[in-house]
């Protein structure tokens, strides 16, 4: 075992992991949704969420909230409100995008939830979005709440999450509430974390193809940024009503050093229907197997 995860701060992370105990299955039914005035951005982790909500950043008129830990604490509505009290004060302080960042450099980067508040102002109407690809969880329970589903092939997203360190680089999400009987399926259902990171990609997308055409989901297909982006801003302004500019983000494609294995190309290939189903071909020829 590493000596980090015997550390004081590994065991304080996991006290604050317990303590994030919400399950969307222990909700009151119906569960009560956020205003007209909200969305949330959601999907497979490493399906390109951080982008939609970096592009979607563009206050007065609409402010995204990357990853608060509230989120997995709170039910919707009350999320919802404590993010429009907190933007009422001018000081966005929780989420995990620097916003600093995104708006002088048009940068794309991470930090720690409330490690870097910044001044927002916002219109009396502003729509405000919660990206958390977790919530993909809420799109049979808030039938009326608009959601941004974002998909991208399979097999960049495998190759993504083996190219990050923790959980997602063995297969997992968060070891919390929120995602706690996905995790434990995928241990039942996978004994290496190359097979889980392919299950994973199965798992989220096979459960939300039901939801995909109704009218509250937009479908946002990763590649799309980088072939048609003016269009996909057009159909985003039209999704959530409100104007929409091209956004502080710089949009740039990023290849991948990072090779499949023979066993992920065997278990693309196996579990490939939700990524069929989404219009992703899983074809041998297509991908790079190494020993």
């Amino acid at each position: 075992m590493r000596a980090g995860a015997l550390s004081p701060a590994h065991y304080r992370w996991l006290r604050f992991l317990r303590d994030l105990d919400l399950d969307p299955d222990r909700l009151p039914r119906p569960v009560t949704p956020p205003s007209d005035r909200d969305f949330i951005i959601c999907g497979t982790p490493r399906s390109g969420t951080t982008l939609a909500a970096a592009v979607l950043f563009q206050p007065p008129s609409v402010v995204t909230v990357s990853e608060p830990w509230d989120g997995l604490r709170l039910p919707p509505d009350e999320l919802f409100r404590s993010v429009r009290a907190e933007l009422a004060t001018g000081v966005l302080r929780r989420g995990r995008l620097d916003v600093r960042a995104l708006t002088e450099e048009g940068t794309v980067r991470w930090c720690r939830d409330g490690e870097l508040p910044v001044r927002v102002h916002t219109s009396g109407d502003v729509v405000v979005g919660v990206k958390w690809p977790a919530f993909w969880r809420y799109v049979d329970l808030l039938p009326d709440t608009r959601f941004v589903v974002c998909v991208r092939a399979p097999g960049e997203v495998v190759r993504s999450c083996k190219e990050k360190r923790g959980r997602l680089i063995m297969g997992f999400d968060y070891r919390v509430a929120f995602n706690r009987e996905m995790n434990a399926e995928l241990r039942r259902a996978a004994r290496t974390s190359a097979e889980r990171r392919v299950l994973l990609y199965e798992y989220i997308n096979s459960r939300l193809l039901g939801h995909l055409d109704r009218p509250n989901v937009y479908v946002l297909r990763y590649e799309r940024w980088f072939g048609e982006p003016e269009q996909v801003i057009r159909e985003l302004s039209s999704f959530l009503g409100v104007p929409l500019g091209p956004g502080y983000a710089r949009i740039r494609a990023r290849g991948s050093s990072t090779s499949l294995s023979r066993t992920e190309i065997r278990m693309l290939e196996q579990h490939s229907s939700a990524a069929r189903a989404l219009g992703y071909a899983v074809e041998r020829s297509e991908a790079e197997v190494v020993a």
